[in-house]
């Protein structure tokens, strides 16, 4: 009997991307069916795990340059399924679906669109860039044949923009098996503070790093380090922030570049308490942040800026603390109730990974992925 086929196709994201090839790619693979990857961010043509990869450099690429580039590798691999992650690689499917093909597509929501990109504009500019790029989505939402959304959150939109379109709300959790537990130790001579993700300002890491700085000065009989895990978005934000640390005496800052997914524990485990102080704009405060969950794998208690979706997503006192992103006084005041309460402490890392294990996981969340696609093969 031949395998069913599913590619799943990318014009933002990387081809090893947590969720296209840790989550989707191997859950599908493993599950009985041959996958592709197809992207515009890489040249790659590589077999890893049984996934085949290919892609190409699209950078330079015009629209229809790259919708042809994508239609062309969906062609070769002639899918039954097609998994696409932005609006773009959409025209290409449904190009592909229109040359007498029966194959099914599927529209993975994982961003707010078109605002993350109509927010880079200022003014005016704005505005028409975002009515520029909800036009066609707005036609793509129609086109597609269900929509996979990332969090409860963004499912109300599409329930407005696509009413009578199948929906499926299918989660960002991680890959259980990847993550070790480790549980903090802050009774140790050294305290690690880890921020993991994408490194900008807007993320916070400049208060991440006066309040680091501020702690240290209250606990001068404790060494302190900054773990930074990830990469900086904007050259001109890691300019400046190094320039920032060499006057720095009482905090150590190390930088870890980013490192596959199956080896992210590693760096985490590393860490005593995870931070991510987040601005409260409108995309930051409504979506839920990937990291949270990873650090709670490990066993991390957790500093988050108090936005809605983690509130609903879960019973948040139990494993770590909400805090205002700027209201210095409040995020020191909840890690002194860490440095000053081992208790809880351990308390909020044993209840972290359980949540993980029984609950917040790919293992479990991989099987809503997988009634999806034998739904539409029926």
């Amino acid at each position: 009997m031949n395998k069913k086929r599913i590619c799943l196709v990318t014009s933002g994201h990387p081809p090893f991307d947590e969720r296209i090839f840790w989550k989707f790619g191997q859950s599908l693979n493993e599950n009985g069916f041959s996958v592709s990857i197809i992207c515009s961010t890489e040249q790659i043509n590589k077999v890893i795990n049984g996934i085949s990869i290919v892609g190409f450099d699209g950078y330079s690429y015009n629209k229809k340059k790259k919708i042809d580039s994508f239609y062309d590798l969906i062609t070769d691999f002639n899918p039954d399924i097609i998994i696409c992650s932005e609006m773009l690689p959409v025209f290409a499917a449904l190009k592909f679906k229109g040359k007498s093909s029966n194959a099914k597509i599927i529209l993975d929501v994982t961003e707010w669109f078109p605002e993350n990109v109509a927010y880079k504009f200022n003014g005016v500019k704005r505005w028409i860039k975002y009515f520029q790029l909800l036009i066609p989505y707005f036609y793509v939402l129609q086109k597609v044949d269900h929509l996979i959304i990332g969090e409860v959150s963004k499912k109300k939109r599409y329930d407005l923009l696509a009413r009578s379109k199948p929906k499926s709300v299918v989660g960002y959790y991680p890959v259980l098996k990847y993550f070790n537990y480790k549980k903090p130790d802050l009774s140790k001579e050294e305290i690690i503070f880890g921020y993991a993700g994408v490194i900008t300002f807007e993320r916070g890491i400049n208060k991440l790093l006066q309040v680091s700085i501020s702690i240290a000065d209250k606990f001068p009989q404790k060494k302190f380090k900054l773990l930074l895990f990830g990469r900086f978005t904007y050259q001109s934000e890691e300019v400046e922030f190094k320039q920032k640390l060499s006057p720095i005496h009482n905090v150590e800052v190390v930088f870890v570049d980013w490192t596959d997914y199956d080896k992210m524990s590693t760096v985490i485990e590393k860490m005593d308490i995870c931070f991510d102080l987040r601005e409260r704009n409108f995309i930051y405060s409504n979506s839920l942040p990937i990291k949270i969950f990873e650090y709670m794998a490990c066993g991390k208690p957790f500093i988050y800026s108090d936005i809605k979706p983690i509130r609903d997503e879960i019973d948040y006192e139990k494993y770590g603390f909400l805090v205002n992103p700027d209201n210095e006084s409040e995020i020191i005041n909840a890690i002194e109730s860490y440095l000053s309460n081992p208790k809880l402490v351990e308390e909020h890392s044993i209840n972290a990974r359980k949540l993980v294990e029984e609950n917040k996981n790919w293992e479990n969340e991989s099987k809503k992925l997988i009634e999806v696609i034998n739904k539409l093969l029926v």
